[in-house]
């Protein structure tokens, strides 16, 4: 059996499988998307580590906690997508760095903040944000955690690639770059027994002042910036970079990346929708 390579948009990419046979992309589980408009990120924390806690107890449920296969499970893995109200995140390494003052500071700007357990530093998430949440179980997607990050990094760069900016990863950095100095996407994950959480967020049409009050993840001397700020310097007032309009554009690119079919979360996993839904009520 051989495999058609996948033709990216971004040449970067190359004929990326993310280090997997062709056997193995053809025994790749479908992944449900779903967006869910703007939520809070405490309530989308609260979700994610729920989510898991099913997932991993469902998946890790057999005699002395062997794997349950896959057709025997109820839930199925799922991209979330979301836009949050402003919030500061800080992930595990830095809980307790910030001063009482300081988060006072921020807080009173009209922004939430939130020590989390993703990786990662300070970042801003708010409005005209695009942020997703894969939970996926990556030992069904023959994924190990770089190869899967590397995923992230990769759907990103294709996505700005479909709407003709030229985007990168930078070594050393974490996050997508479209120059040295200016970063489009943060990323932050956490893996725990192979279920994913947190995720990466594309600054669309975001207001970057909320960026001025932080040193995003900590890279001092660069900045971040967003796609409206990107077709704006070039000129192209034609390219539409709202969250709506990029949506669709970022599903095909994770679909294209992963390997496998990327459908409406309700078609793929009914009880998945349900309990997502039920969780955030």
């Amino acid at each position: 059996m051989t495999m058609s390579p996948i033709k990216f948009i971004s040449p970067k990419i190359g004929q990326c499988t993310l280090s997997r046979s062709a056997s193995q992309l053809g025994s790749l589980p479908p992944i449900g998307y779903i967006y869910l408009g703007t939520v809070s990120y405490a309530k989308a924390l609260a979700m994610q580590k729920q989510l898991c806690r099913l997932r991993i107890d469902e998946i890790y449920a057999g005699p002395h906690h062997t794997r349950t296969p896959r057709e025997d499970r109820i839930l199925a893995d799922s991209l979330i997508l979301l836009e949050h109200s402003p919030v500061y995140t800080n992930g595990r390494r830095n809980h307790g760095v910030l001063s009482v003052e300081e988060i006072a500071r921020l807080r009173k700007l009209g922004c939430d903040y939130v020590e989390t357990n993703r990786g990662g530093e300070i970042t801003f998430h708010g409005p005209g944000q695009l942020v997703a949440y894969p939970n996926l179980y990556l030992k069904d997607h023959h994924l190990g955690t770089k190869c899967y990050v590397k995923g992230l990094e990769h759907t990103i760069v294709e996505a700005c690639a479909r709407v003709g900016i030229d985007a990168d990863v930078v070594d050393g950095f974490p996050g997508v770059w479209v120059s040295q100095t200016q970063k489009v996407a943060a990323l932050g994950t956490h893996v725990q027994k192979y279920v994913t959480s947190h995720g990466f967020a594309l600054n669309c049409t975001t207001d970057m002042k909320w960026f001025n009050e932080i040193v995003p993840c900590g890279l001092e001397g660069r900045s971040a910036t967003s796609l409206a700020n990107v077709v704006a310097k070039q000129g192209r007032t034609n390219i539409d970079t709202s969250v709506s309009a990029l949506l669709p554009t970022v599903i095909d690119s994770f679909k294209a990346v992963f390997g496998c079919d990327v459908l409406p979360l309700e078609e793929v996993s009914p009880k998945t929708y349900a309990t997502i839904k039920q969780i955030l009520e």
